[in-house]
Protein backbone atom coordinates (compact mmCIF):
# COMPACT_ATOMS: atom_id res chain seq x y z
CA UNK A 1 0.00 0.00 0.00
CA UNK A 2 3.06 2.28 -0.07
CA UNK A 3 4.04 2.90 3.57
CA UNK A 4 5.88 6.17 2.89
CA UNK A 5 3.72 7.55 0.08
CA UNK A 6 1.05 10.23 0.64
CA UNK A 7 -2.30 9.89 -1.08
CA UNK A 8 -2.60 11.80 -4.35
CA UNK A 9 -6.07 13.08 -3.42
CA UNK A 10 -9.17 12.19 -1.46
CA UNK A 11 -10.36 9.66 -4.03
CA UNK A 12 -7.06 7.75 -3.87
CA UNK A 13 -7.57 7.51 -0.10
CA UNK A 14 -11.18 6.36 -0.52
CA UNK A 15 -10.19 3.64 -2.98
CA UNK A 16 -7.80 2.22 -0.39
CA UNK A 17 -10.40 2.25 2.38
CA UNK A 18 -13.11 0.79 0.14
CA UNK A 19 -10.79 -2.03 -0.92
CA UNK A 20 -10.36 -2.89 2.76
CA UNK A 21 -14.12 -2.74 3.30
CA UNK A 22 -14.83 -5.01 0.34
CA UNK A 23 -12.38 -7.58 1.66
CA UNK A 24 -14.11 -7.48 5.05
CA UNK A 25 -17.52 -7.95 3.45
CA UNK A 26 -16.36 -10.87 1.31
CA UNK A 27 -14.95 -12.58 4.40
CA UNK A 28 -18.34 -12.13 6.08
CA UNK A 29 -20.11 -13.52 3.00
CA UNK A 30 -17.88 -16.60 3.09
CA UNK A 31 -18.62 -17.13 6.78
CA UNK A 32 -22.35 -16.74 6.18
CA UNK A 33 -22.31 -19.30 3.35
CA UNK A 34 -20.39 -21.76 5.52
CA UNK A 35 -22.94 -21.35 8.32
CA UNK A 36 -25.79 -21.83 5.86
CA UNK A 37 -24.18 -25.04 4.58
CA UNK A 38 -23.94 -26.37 8.13
CA UNK A 39 -27.58 -25.46 8.84
CA UNK A 40 -28.86 -27.10 5.66
CA UNK A 41 -26.98 -30.30 6.50
CA UNK A 42 -28.85 -30.63 9.82
CA UNK A 43 -32.19 -28.88 9.26
CA UNK A 44 -35.02 -31.19 8.21
CA UNK A 45 -37.84 -28.68 7.80
CA UNK A 46 -38.28 -24.99 6.91
CA UNK A 47 -39.00 -24.30 10.58
CA UNK A 48 -35.63 -25.83 11.50
CA UNK A 49 -33.92 -23.40 9.15
CA UNK A 50 -35.97 -20.46 10.45
CA UNK A 51 -34.90 -21.17 14.05
CA UNK A 52 -31.27 -22.02 13.26
CA UNK A 53 -29.94 -18.92 15.05
CA UNK A 54 -31.34 -20.41 18.27
CA UNK A 55 -30.35 -24.07 18.00
CA UNK A 56 -26.96 -23.74 16.29
CA UNK A 57 -25.24 -23.13 19.61
CA UNK A 58 -26.89 -26.18 21.20
CA UNK A 59 -26.29 -28.83 18.53
CA UNK A 60 -22.87 -30.04 17.43
CA UNK A 61 -22.80 -30.56 13.67
CA UNK A 62 -21.02 -33.85 12.91
CA UNK A 63 -19.40 -35.06 9.70
CA UNK A 64 -18.24 -31.65 8.59
CA UNK A 65 -17.41 -31.21 4.94
CA UNK A 66 -13.76 -31.04 3.94
CA UNK A 67 -13.88 -27.25 3.50
CA UNK A 68 -15.69 -26.44 6.76
CA UNK A 69 -12.52 -26.15 8.85
CA UNK A 70 -11.43 -22.56 9.38
CA UNK A 71 -8.00 -21.63 7.95
CA UNK A 72 -5.20 -21.89 10.49
CA UNK A 73 -3.02 -19.11 9.09
CA UNK A 74 -2.25 -16.34 11.54
CA UNK A 75 -3.38 -12.91 10.45
CA UNK A 76 -6.58 -13.49 8.50
CA UNK A 77 -8.46 -10.49 7.24
CA UNK A 78 -9.75 -8.94 10.43
CA UNK A 79 -12.14 -6.46 11.93
CA UNK A 80 -12.12 -2.74 12.34
CA UNK A 81 -8.42 -2.58 13.18
CA UNK A 82 -7.65 -3.76 9.64
CA UNK A 83 -5.36 -6.75 10.11
CA UNK A 84 -3.66 -7.99 6.97
CA UNK A 85 -3.03 -11.51 5.74
CA UNK A 86 -0.16 -13.96 6.38
CA UNK A 87 3.26 -12.41 6.71
CA UNK A 88 1.96 -8.99 7.79
CA UNK A 89 2.05 -7.73 11.37
CA UNK A 90 -1.16 -7.23 13.35
CA UNK A 91 -2.60 -3.78 12.65
CA UNK A 92 -0.25 -3.50 9.66
CA UNK A 93 -2.99 -2.06 7.47
CA UNK A 94 -4.09 0.52 10.02
CA UNK A 95 -0.55 1.65 10.86
CA UNK A 96 0.31 2.00 7.18
CA UNK A 97 -2.90 3.91 6.54
CA UNK A 98 -2.32 6.27 9.48
CA UNK A 99 1.22 7.00 8.28
CA UNK A 100 0.02 7.84 4.77
CA UNK A 101 -2.66 10.11 6.22
CA UNK A 102 -0.03 12.00 8.22
CA UNK A 103 2.17 12.35 5.12
CA UNK A 104 -0.84 13.65 3.16
CA UNK A 105 -1.55 16.27 5.81
CA UNK A 106 2.08 17.38 5.71
CA UNK A 107 1.69 17.85 1.95
CA UNK A 108 -1.56 19.83 2.49
CA UNK A 109 -3.60 17.12 0.75
CA UNK A 110 -7.13 17.23 2.20
CA UNK A 111 -8.70 13.85 3.02
CA UNK A 112 -12.40 13.96 3.87
CA UNK A 113 -12.98 11.02 6.22
CA UNK A 114 -9.80 11.45 8.33
CA UNK A 115 -10.57 15.17 8.73
CA UNK A 116 -14.12 14.32 9.74
CA UNK A 117 -12.85 11.77 12.27
CA UNK A 118 -10.43 14.25 13.79
CA UNK A 119 -12.77 17.23 14.09
CA UNK A 120 -15.82 15.27 15.25
CA UNK A 121 -13.75 13.11 17.62
CA UNK A 122 -14.92 9.85 16.07
CA UNK A 123 -13.79 6.47 17.32
CA UNK A 124 -12.31 3.97 14.87
CA UNK A 125 -15.64 2.11 14.84
CA UNK A 126 -17.55 5.31 13.99
CA UNK A 127 -15.11 6.13 11.20
CA UNK A 128 -15.51 2.66 9.67
CA UNK A 129 -19.27 2.90 10.09
CA UNK A 130 -19.32 6.14 8.08
CA UNK A 131 -17.26 4.35 5.40
CA UNK A 132 -19.78 1.49 5.29
CA UNK A 133 -22.71 3.87 4.89
CA UNK A 134 -20.86 5.93 2.28
CA UNK A 135 -19.85 2.94 0.14
CA UNK A 136 -23.20 2.45 -1.73
CA UNK A 137 -22.90 6.08 -2.86
CA UNK A 138 -19.71 5.03 -4.69
CA UNK A 139 -20.57 1.59 -6.11
CA UNK A 140 -23.88 -0.32 -6.17
CA UNK A 141 -22.04 -3.58 -5.48
CA UNK A 142 -21.61 -2.61 -1.82
CA UNK A 143 -25.37 -2.27 -1.49
CA UNK A 144 -25.78 -5.69 -3.12
CA UNK A 145 -23.39 -7.22 -0.60
CA UNK A 146 -25.30 -5.55 2.26
CA UNK A 147 -28.60 -6.91 0.95
CA UNK A 148 -27.23 -10.45 0.69
CA UNK A 149 -25.68 -10.35 4.17
CA UNK A 150 -28.91 -9.02 5.67
CA UNK A 151 -31.42 -11.21 3.85
CA UNK A 152 -29.55 -14.14 2.29
CA UNK A 153 -30.96 -13.16 -1.11
CA UNK A 154 -29.66 -11.18 -4.06
CA UNK A 155 -31.09 -7.82 -5.13
CA UNK A 156 -30.00 -5.72 -8.11
CA UNK A 157 -30.87 -2.46 -6.34
CA UNK A 158 -28.95 -3.35 -3.17
CA UNK A 159 -29.65 -1.97 0.30
CA UNK A 160 -28.27 0.33 2.95
CA UNK A 161 -26.39 -1.31 5.85
CA UNK A 162 -28.26 -2.01 9.07
CA UNK A 163 -26.84 -1.36 12.52
CA UNK A 164 -26.79 -5.13 13.09
CA UNK A 165 -24.66 -5.70 9.99
CA UNK A 166 -22.24 -2.92 10.95
CA UNK A 167 -21.76 -4.42 14.41
CA UNK A 168 -21.30 -7.88 12.89
CA UNK A 169 -18.69 -6.75 10.33
CA UNK A 170 -16.79 -4.13 12.34
CA UNK A 171 -16.69 -5.71 15.80
CA UNK A 172 -14.76 -8.81 16.89
CA UNK A 173 -16.83 -9.88 19.91
CA UNK A 174 -19.81 -9.09 22.13
CA UNK A 175 -17.84 -6.66 24.29
CA UNK A 176 -16.88 -4.57 21.24
CA UNK A 177 -20.46 -4.69 19.99
CA UNK A 178 -21.77 -3.40 23.32
CA UNK A 179 -19.30 -0.53 23.33
CA UNK A 180 -20.11 0.32 19.71
CA UNK A 181 -23.84 0.33 20.42
CA UNK A 182 -23.29 2.86 23.22
CA UNK A 183 -21.51 5.09 20.69
CA UNK A 184 -24.66 5.01 18.55
CA UNK A 185 -27.09 5.98 21.31
CA UNK A 186 -25.27 8.72 23.22
CA UNK A 187 -26.08 12.46 23.04
CA UNK A 188 -23.09 13.13 20.77
CA UNK A 189 -23.62 10.10 18.54
CA UNK A 190 -23.64 10.34 14.75
CA UNK A 191 -27.40 9.73 14.87
CA UNK A 192 -28.15 12.45 17.39
CA UNK A 193 -25.94 14.90 15.52
CA UNK A 194 -27.84 13.96 12.35
CA UNK A 195 -24.73 12.96 10.43
CA UNK A 196 -26.44 9.57 10.03
CA UNK A 197 -30.18 8.98 9.70
CA UNK A 198 -32.26 5.90 10.43
CA UNK A 199 -34.40 5.03 7.42
CA UNK A 200 -36.98 2.35 6.75
CA UNK A 201 -39.00 2.75 9.95
CA UNK A 202 -37.49 -0.27 11.73
CA UNK A 203 -38.89 -1.09 15.16
CA UNK A 204 -35.44 -1.58 16.75
CA UNK A 205 -32.06 0.09 16.48
CA UNK A 206 -30.42 -3.12 15.26
CA UNK A 207 -32.82 -3.46 12.33
CA UNK A 208 -32.45 0.19 11.30
CA UNK A 209 -30.84 0.99 7.97
CA UNK A 210 -28.39 3.89 8.09
CA UNK A 211 -27.94 6.69 5.57
CA UNK A 212 -25.52 9.63 5.49
CA UNK A 213 -26.86 13.17 5.40
CA UNK A 214 -26.52 14.48 1.79
CA UNK A 215 -24.12 17.29 2.68
CA UNK A 216 -21.73 14.78 4.27
CA UNK A 217 -21.90 12.57 1.18
CA UNK A 218 -20.92 15.53 -0.99
CA UNK A 219 -18.07 16.44 1.35
CA UNK A 220 -16.65 12.92 1.68
CA UNK A 221 -16.77 12.26 -2.08
CA UNK A 222 -15.11 15.52 -3.12
CA UNK A 223 -11.76 15.08 -4.86
CA UNK A 224 -10.34 17.98 -2.84
CA UNK A 225 -12.68 18.48 0.17
CA UNK A 226 -12.61 21.77 2.06
CA UNK A 227 -10.73 20.97 5.31
CA UNK A 228 -12.55 23.80 7.11
CA UNK A 229 -16.07 22.61 6.31
CA UNK A 230 -16.42 20.02 9.13
CA UNK A 231 -15.20 22.64 11.61
CA UNK A 232 -18.07 24.92 10.60
CA UNK A 233 -20.43 22.00 11.06
CA UNK A 234 -19.07 21.23 14.53
CA UNK A 235 -19.37 24.85 15.65
CA UNK A 236 -22.95 25.16 14.37
CA UNK A 237 -23.98 21.67 15.44
CA UNK A 238 -22.82 21.54 19.06
CA UNK A 239 -26.35 21.89 20.42
CA UNK A 240 -28.65 23.28 17.73
CA UNK A 241 -28.95 20.98 14.72
CA UNK A 242 -30.03 21.95 11.21
CA UNK A 243 -32.95 19.82 10.02
CA UNK A 244 -32.31 18.35 6.57
CA UNK A 245 -35.63 16.59 6.13
CA UNK A 246 -38.25 17.95 3.74
CA UNK A 247 -42.03 17.81 4.12
CA UNK A 248 -44.18 19.80 1.72
CA UNK A 249 -47.10 21.73 3.14
CA UNK A 250 -49.37 19.82 0.77
CA UNK A 251 -48.11 16.55 2.29
CA UNK A 252 -49.16 17.50 5.80
CA UNK A 253 -52.25 15.46 6.71
CA UNK A 254 -54.24 17.45 9.28
CA UNK A 255 -57.77 18.71 9.64
CA UNK A 256 -58.31 21.79 7.42
CA UNK A 257 -59.19 24.00 10.39
CA UNK A 258 -55.94 23.13 12.16
CA UNK A 259 -53.86 23.79 9.04
CA UNK A 260 -55.49 27.20 8.72
CA UNK A 261 -54.68 27.98 12.35
CA UNK A 262 -51.06 27.03 11.78
CA UNK A 263 -50.85 29.29 8.74
CA UNK A 264 -52.37 32.22 10.63
CA UNK A 265 -50.01 31.85 13.59
CA UNK A 266 -46.83 31.60 11.56
CA UNK A 267 -47.90 34.49 9.31
CA UNK A 268 -47.22 36.72 12.31
CA UNK A 269 -43.67 37.95 12.91
CA UNK A 270 -41.93 36.34 15.88
CA UNK A 271 -44.61 33.69 16.34
CA UNK A 272 -44.47 31.62 19.54
CA UNK A 273 -46.15 28.24 19.15
CA UNK A 274 -46.70 25.30 21.51
CA UNK A 275 -47.69 22.06 19.77
CA UNK A 276 -49.28 19.52 22.10
CA UNK A 277 -49.81 15.90 21.11
CA UNK A 278 -49.01 12.29 21.89
CA UNK A 279 -45.89 10.60 20.60
CA UNK A 280 -46.22 9.74 16.92
CA UNK A 281 -48.83 12.36 15.96
CA UNK A 282 -46.20 14.17 13.90
CA UNK A 283 -45.35 17.34 15.80
CA UNK A 284 -41.86 17.51 14.27
CA UNK A 285 -43.33 16.79 10.85
CA UNK A 286 -45.65 19.78 11.31
CA UNK A 287 -42.65 21.98 12.15
CA UNK A 288 -40.73 20.78 9.08
CA UNK A 289 -43.74 21.47 6.83
CA UNK A 290 -44.12 24.95 8.36
CA UNK A 291 -40.45 25.67 7.70
CA UNK A 292 -40.90 24.62 4.07
CA UNK A 293 -44.09 26.68 3.82
CA UNK A 294 -42.28 29.76 5.19
CA UNK A 295 -39.16 29.01 3.11
CA UNK A 296 -36.99 29.16 6.24
CA UNK A 297 -34.28 26.76 7.48
CA UNK A 298 -35.33 24.81 10.55
CA UNK A 299 -32.99 24.28 13.50
CA UNK A 300 -33.76 21.80 16.26
CA UNK A 301 -32.74 21.83 19.92
CA UNK A 302 -33.98 18.62 21.54
CA UNK A 303 -33.63 19.24 25.26
CA UNK A 304 -34.01 15.54 26.07
CA UNK A 305 -30.61 14.93 24.45
CA UNK A 306 -28.68 17.12 26.89
CA UNK A 307 -28.19 17.22 30.63
CA UNK A 308 -29.54 20.11 32.75
CA UNK A 309 -25.95 21.30 33.15
CA UNK A 310 -25.91 22.07 29.40
CA UNK A 311 -29.24 23.88 29.21
CA UNK A 312 -27.88 27.32 30.08
CA UNK A 313 -25.25 26.91 27.37
CA UNK A 314 -27.98 25.86 24.93
CA UNK A 315 -29.95 29.01 25.73
CA UNK A 316 -26.82 31.12 25.31
CA UNK A 317 -26.33 29.51 21.88
CA UNK A 318 -29.87 30.49 20.87
CA UNK A 319 -29.27 34.02 22.12
CA UNK A 320 -25.99 34.46 20.24
CA UNK A 321 -27.07 33.10 16.84
CA UNK A 322 -30.06 34.45 14.93
CA UNK A 323 -31.81 31.28 13.81
CA UNK A 324 -34.92 32.12 11.76
CA UNK A 325 -37.01 29.12 12.93
CA UNK A 326 -36.29 26.98 15.99
CA UNK A 327 -38.03 23.76 17.06
CA UNK A 328 -37.61 22.77 20.73
CA UNK A 329 -38.98 19.28 21.48
CA UNK A 330 -39.33 18.09 25.08
CA UNK A 331 -40.03 21.72 26.00
CA UNK A 332 -41.25 20.83 29.51
CA UNK A 333 -37.59 20.74 30.53
CA UNK A 334 -37.58 24.54 30.18
CA UNK A 335 -41.24 25.43 30.54
CA UNK A 336 -42.21 22.99 33.31
CA UNK A 337 -42.88 23.78 36.96
CA UNK A 338 -39.48 22.56 38.19
CA UNK A 339 -37.37 23.49 35.18
CA UNK A 340 -33.67 23.97 36.00
CA UNK A 341 -33.24 27.00 33.74
CA UNK A 342 -32.81 30.73 34.35
CA UNK A 343 -36.38 31.88 33.75
CA UNK A 344 -35.37 35.53 33.38
CA UNK A 345 -32.86 34.64 30.65
CA UNK A 346 -35.44 32.45 28.89
CA UNK A 347 -38.05 35.22 29.12
CA UNK A 348 -35.55 37.72 27.71
CA UNK A 349 -34.73 35.46 24.75
CA UNK A 350 -38.39 34.82 23.92
CA UNK A 351 -39.10 38.53 24.12
CA UNK A 352 -36.27 39.78 21.94
CA UNK A 353 -35.44 37.05 19.45
CA UNK A 354 -36.70 37.58 15.91
CA UNK A 355 -37.01 33.83 15.35
CA UNK A 356 -40.21 31.84 15.01
CA UNK A 357 -40.23 29.45 18.00
CA UNK A 358 -42.06 26.11 18.10
CA UNK A 359 -42.14 24.19 21.38
CA UNK A 360 -43.56 20.67 21.60
CA UNK A 361 -44.80 18.63 24.56
CA UNK A 362 -46.95 15.53 24.96
CA UNK A 363 -49.43 17.14 27.41
CA UNK A 364 -50.18 20.82 28.04
CA UNK A 365 -50.29 20.41 31.83
CA UNK A 366 -46.52 19.85 31.75
CA UNK A 367 -46.08 23.56 30.91
CA UNK A 368 -46.45 26.26 33.57
CA UNK A 369 -49.59 28.41 33.08
CA UNK A 370 -47.41 31.56 32.92
CA UNK A 371 -45.65 30.19 29.85
CA UNK A 372 -48.85 28.89 28.22
CA UNK A 373 -50.27 32.41 28.38
CA UNK A 374 -47.37 33.67 26.28
CA UNK A 375 -47.69 30.98 23.63
CA UNK A 376 -50.25 30.02 21.02
CA UNK A 377 -51.24 26.50 22.07
CA UNK A 378 -52.39 24.11 19.35
CA UNK A 379 -53.34 20.50 20.01
CA UNK A 380 -52.38 17.91 17.39
CA UNK A 381 -54.86 15.04 17.85
CA UNK A 382 -54.57 11.47 16.67
CA UNK A 383 -56.03 11.25 13.14
CA UNK A 384 -59.57 10.03 12.59
CA UNK A 385 -60.43 7.37 10.00
CA UNK A 386 -60.63 9.88 7.12
CA UNK A 387 -57.20 11.31 7.87
CA UNK A 388 -55.75 7.84 8.37
CA UNK A 389 -57.05 6.93 4.91
CA UNK A 390 -55.16 9.92 3.47
CA UNK A 391 -52.02 8.82 5.32
CA UNK A 392 -52.30 5.28 3.95
CA UNK A 393 -52.60 6.59 0.39
CA UNK A 394 -49.66 8.95 1.01
CA UNK A 395 -47.52 6.08 2.32
CA UNK A 396 -48.23 3.99 -0.79
CA UNK A 397 -48.17 6.48 -3.69
CA UNK A 398 -47.90 3.65 -6.25
CA UNK A 399 -50.74 1.71 -4.64
CA UNK A 400 -50.82 -1.88 -3.44
CA UNK A 401 -51.83 -4.78 -5.67
CA UNK A 402 -55.27 -6.17 -4.69
CA UNK A 403 -56.02 -3.23 -2.36
CA UNK A 404 -59.13 -1.43 -3.61
CA UNK A 405 -61.10 1.47 -2.14
CA UNK A 406 -63.14 -0.76 0.14
CA UNK A 407 -60.09 -2.46 1.63
CA UNK A 408 -58.25 0.82 2.19
CA UNK A 409 -61.30 2.28 3.91
CA UNK A 410 -61.68 -0.84 6.06
CA UNK A 411 -58.00 -0.71 7.04
CA UNK A 412 -58.20 2.98 7.99
CA UNK A 413 -61.35 2.36 10.02
CA UNK A 414 -60.08 -0.73 11.87
CA UNK A 415 -56.56 0.29 12.91
CA UNK A 416 -56.33 3.48 14.98
CA UNK A 417 -52.66 4.09 14.20
CA UNK A 418 -50.64 7.28 14.56
CA UNK A 419 -49.29 9.07 11.48
CA UNK A 420 -45.77 7.93 12.32
CA UNK A 421 -46.86 4.30 12.57
CA UNK A 422 -48.55 4.47 9.18
CA UNK A 423 -45.54 6.12 7.54
CA UNK A 424 -43.20 3.55 9.12
CA UNK A 425 -45.36 0.67 7.89
CA UNK A 426 -45.27 2.16 4.40
CA UNK A 427 -41.46 2.35 4.43
CA UNK A 428 -41.06 -1.17 5.82
CA UNK A 429 -43.46 -2.60 3.26
CA UNK A 430 -41.62 -0.89 0.42
CA UNK A 431 -38.33 -2.25 1.77
CA UNK A 432 -39.79 -5.75 2.05
CA UNK A 433 -41.04 -5.70 -1.55
CA UNK A 434 -37.69 -4.47 -2.88
CA UNK A 435 -37.87 -4.12 -6.67
CA UNK A 436 -41.13 -6.07 -6.91
CA UNK A 437 -44.57 -4.42 -6.99
CA UNK A 438 -46.02 -4.09 -3.49
CA UNK A 439 -48.81 -6.60 -2.89
CA UNK A 440 -51.42 -7.09 -0.22
CA UNK A 441 -49.30 -9.96 1.14
CA UNK A 442 -46.33 -7.61 1.72
CA UNK A 443 -48.57 -5.20 3.60
CA UNK A 444 -50.17 -7.98 5.63
CA UNK A 445 -46.75 -9.35 6.63
CA UNK A 446 -45.53 -5.97 7.90
CA UNK A 447 -48.78 -5.36 9.78
CA UNK A 448 -48.31 -8.71 11.51
CA UNK A 449 -44.68 -7.88 12.36
CA UNK A 450 -45.86 -4.64 13.97
CA UNK A 451 -48.37 -6.47 16.15
CA UNK A 452 -51.38 -5.43 14.09
CA UNK A 453 -53.03 -8.81 13.89
CA UNK A 454 -55.95 -7.86 11.71
CA UNK A 455 -56.46 -9.67 8.42
CA UNK A 456 -57.42 -7.66 5.39
CA UNK A 457 -60.72 -8.89 4.09
CA UNK A 458 -60.43 -11.00 0.94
Amino acid sequence: MGFGVPFANNWAYLETELTWLERMLLVTVAQQRKNLKAVNRVAKTPSDRATSDWWQGLIAVKNRAYDDVAPQASGQAGGPAGEQGPGHPVLGYQKTLDNRILLSRAKKIALGLPTMQSLLGLSLFEKKLVLMVLAPEVQVRYGKLYHYLQTGTHCMAGALPTVELALRVLCHNDAERRRARVLLTGPQSLLQRRVLHRVGGAATLLESQLQLAPEWVDYLLAEHPDPAWPLKFVMADKFVQRCRQRVLWSELVLADALKQQLQLVTAQPQSRLLLVGEQGVGKERVAIALANHLKLPLHILDLAQYSPQDWQTCLAKLTQIKYPLVLIPSAHHWLGRNAAIDRAALHNWLTHTSAHIIFTVSHSHLVRPQWRQRLTVLHIPMPDADLRLQLWHQSFPQGVKSMGKVRWAALAEALALSPQQILDIGQMTSSLAGNDPITIDHLQQVLHQQGQNWKLRQ
